[in-house]
């Protein structure tokens, strides 16, 4: 291959590249926006999963809180009668506070990490509305180049072959008008009868606005 053609088909490459750089611009936001809307929703999925898990660590919080006040009634309920039993009712109602103490802990842990992925969620469905907006901004201007581009291309007709392309269009038209019986033919007799009778009717509508003018009082 000579020198000039490899330079040729260099150039040539480069321009079509560019070219569907361009052309897919729009694909390439459309594939970028869903790829961010399904993360997104798969965001909310496990978003929603970590509130159901702090809801069942809320719940576990209370009934723990509950065992702690049960066994604290039953300790002082048998307290005079049975100190063994009493005893024992509050070692397990001291396991339940260490349990109360964990709980409490994991659920601040938890709360932490729910609103830090709330937030994020929150960011990024942000973002895809930014890009949204943004992808329909760049489709209208791009609409209103290709409309321009569309009117350069016609002005740089002449306006000699414009008014050749109207004649042509009007000789087609006329000839499949008389061919299909579109064009009617014209009685003047009859015209002018319309037109006579057209005016008598005026005539009248004007008599009568005038009678109502007289008749009013002054």
């Amino acid at each position: 291959m000579s020198l000039i053609r490899r330079i040729s088909t260099s150039i040539t490459s480069s321009v079509d590249r560019a070219v569907s750089k361009v052309e897919n611009h729009d694909a390439i936001i459309n594939s970028a926006l869903r790829d961010t809307q399904q993360a997104a929703a798969r965001a909310r999925v496990r978003l929603e999963r970590v509130r159901k898990d702090g809801h069942a660590l809320k719940t576990r919080h209370a009934d723990v809180q509950l065992a702690v006040s049960r066994w604290t009634d039953r300790a002082k309920s048998i307290a005079a009668t049975d100190e063994a039993k009493a005893l024992e009712c509050l070692r397990r109602r001291k396991d339940c506070e260490a349990q109360l103490h964990n709980l409490q802990v994991s659920i601040e842990k938890h709360n932490e990490l729910e609103a830090r992925i709330a937030d994020q969620v929150k960011k990024i469905e942000a973002r895809i509305g930014e890009v949204a907006q943004q992808r329909n901004m760049m489709r209208s201007r791009q609409s209103i180049a290709e409309a321009m581009r569309t009117i350069n291309n016609i002005e740089g007709v002449s306006y000699g072959e414009i008014e050749d392309t109207f004649d042509r269009w009007e000789i087609n038209l006329g000839e499949t008008e008389i061919l299909t019986g579109a064009i009617a033919t014209t009685d003047p007799l009859d015209s002018a009868f319309l037109a006579e009778e057209d005016k008598a009717e005026l005539r009248a509508e004007l008599s009568e606005l005038l009678k109502q003018d007289e008749e009013k009082p002054s």
